[in-house]
């Protein structure tokens, strides 16, 4: 089943179809569909397709060669004695014809021949943009993508004509997944198991949330049960240090200085670890809004649910779950927690409800940036922390973001007010999101009938038809 890639599969067919040489470049972490993607992509068209080993640059030219040969339906020729030939052979056999060549676990090829990218350089400048190939370079190194594929010191810097860096699903592509279960329940399953399709397809849409997660994560012989671990041993040697940050993070250790230690690391290998998981698309760097990327104020989260739910609930139970606890585990560990673990996932669902919002132009202003801002209250001296804050010039949207079981009431309404004073008295138009999974009090509603500048979101809002009305 092809879900949710719909626009994405649209634009590699309309550079298809422009009849010229392409290279594009396509990137994200593990799991998130970027080889069913090509799949389906090349399904209609003439295309050789090959998936890079962690192998030596002999073995992996040799299993190229043997595709290409296949391709075109030779038998008895020796393997490609370098890139440049393959790429040569595969140009002059297809005389000006359209073919797509995918080089998916790029980065395998490139670590084991340095030269690669230079060399590639030169086929592209002297013969292949003559020629109609197009070449998709993928990989799962987001760091390596980016800086060795795409960053302007890499030799083929240039010469893409796209790229793409695919991400997780949103919660609404995710939902089209669970479509038997209440909004709540939807986003309970997000919040465990992420936007990845290929985990989304494990979920049984014919039992409880509860019992998916048994199966699925806590069950030594679900799917995802040694999923993170398996992961990481296919980017990292040294599996160890980095199953301690994330564990860490996951546990609530955000600043770099908090996260050395709970590990007994130093701070500084601490972070050439974390840049690394970064690298890999595990773990995200933030700043509160408005500030600079080198803000002193950085802290870390985990990038995918997933991960961030194995670490938090798996990873600290592994012997009672390996004993049979799965029941105990859940009702002791899990549940009681959950509504905690589900307000940094909640906020995430706003933000991204707001985004799509934004983009449909159903906001009172056309924000330019988003994100969570925390600092100080110069007046109280206390810490503020506000989920989302959104600019557009000097006017605001202030957000709240409520995962509770009830009504939000007026003294949220009230304190969110005094938290954007704390963020800065120095704006202009300025309006209250209020973002609620259970609803409003009567007088948060009244308020707001009175009060234009307070708008209140629904968890029916959030899962509002992209072509509804807005409550905006």
């Amino acid at each position: 089943m092809f879900v949710g890639r719909e626009k994405e599969l649209d634009d590699l067919n309309r550079l298809y179809h422009q009849d010229r040489f392409q290279m594009f470049v396509l990137y994200g972490r593990r799991r998130v569909g970027k080889t069913t993607l090509l799949i389906e992509f090349c399904k209609d068209k003439d295309h050789i397709f090959y998936s890079a080993e962690q192998s030596n640059d002999k073995r992996n030219l040799e299993k190229f060669s043997q595709n290409v040969f296949a391709h075109y339906g030779e038998t008895t020729l020796e393997p490609f004695s370098s890139w440049e030939n393959a790429l040569e052979y595969i140009d002059n056999r297809q005389k000006n014809r359209n073919l797509v060549i995918v080089l998916d676990e790029f980065p395998y090829l490139a670590n084991q021949d340095k030269a690669l990218l230079s060399r590639l350089q030169h086929m592209i400048d002297h013969r292949l943009q003559y020629g109609r190939l197009f070449l998709v370079l993928c990989g799962s190194y987001m760091g390596f993508m980016e800086k060795d594929v795409l960053g302007e010191k890499s030799p083929i810097f240039g010469r893409r004509t796209g790229q793409l860096r695919m991400k997780p699903f949103d919660y609404r592509l995710s939902c089209q997944f669970l479509k038997n279960y209440s909004r709540e329940d939807q986003l309970m399953l997000y919040g465990a198991f992420g936007g990845t399709p290929l985990y989304l397809q494990q979920i049984d849409n014919h039992v409880s949330v509860e019992e998916n997660i048994k199966r699925l994560v806590l069950e030594p012989t679900g799917y995802l049960y040694e999923e993170p671990h398996l992961l990481l041993g296919q980017e990292i040697q040294e599996p160890g240090i980095y199953n301690a940050i994330i564990e860490a993070i996951a546990s609530g250790a955000s600043k770099s200085n908090e996260i050395a230690s709970r590990t007994g690391e130093e701070s500084s290998k601490c972070l050439k670890y974390i840049n690394t998981l970064i690298e890999l698309g595990i773990l995200h760097r933030e700043v509160p809004f408005g500030e600079k990327k080198s803000s002193r104020k950085t802290i870390y989260r985990i990038s995918d649910f997933m991960f961030r739910f194995w670490y938090r609930y798996v990873a600290a139970n592994r012997t009672l779950l390996e004993t049979g606890a799965q029941n105990i585990v859940w009702d002791r560990r899990i549940r009681p927690d959950y509504s905690n673990y589900m307000g940094l996932v909640f906020e995430q669902v706003c933000k991204d409800y707001l985004l799509i919002q934004n983009v449909r132009g159903k906001l009172p202003i056309l924000f330019t940036a988003i994100g969570r801002w925390w600092g100080t209250d110069t007046g109280t001296r206390q810490q503020v922390e506000i989920d989302l804050v959104a600019k557009d010039g000097n006017d605001y949207l202030i957000c709240e973001c409520k995962w509770r079981n009830e009504l939000l009431n007026y003294g949220v309404l009230e304190g969110l007010k005094k938290k954007a004073d704390a963020y800065s008295n120095n704006r202009g138009k300025t309006y209250y999101v209020l973002l609620s999974k259970s609803g409003f009090t009567q007088a948060v509603k009244e308020e707001a009938e009175k009060d234009r500048t307070i708008l209140l979101v629904t968890l029916d809002d959030i899962f509002e038809p992209v072509d509804g009305n807005s409550n905006f």
